[in-house]
């Protein structure tokens, strides 16, 4: 699945730096899965 947004360019570099991650693709991602999973979610 493709999904596309527009995101502040601060926002994507605090997620890189949150998520240990150096691409913007692979820090979405990532934080994605974390809120799927997260159990402190509903």
């Amino acid at each position: 699945m493709h999904v596309q947004s527009v995101l502040p360019e601060k926002d994507i570099i605090a997620l890189k730096i949150k998520t240990g991650e150096s691409s913007t693709k692979d820090a979405i991602s990532k934080a994605v899965y974390h809120y799927l999973e997260c159990e402190f979610v509903e």
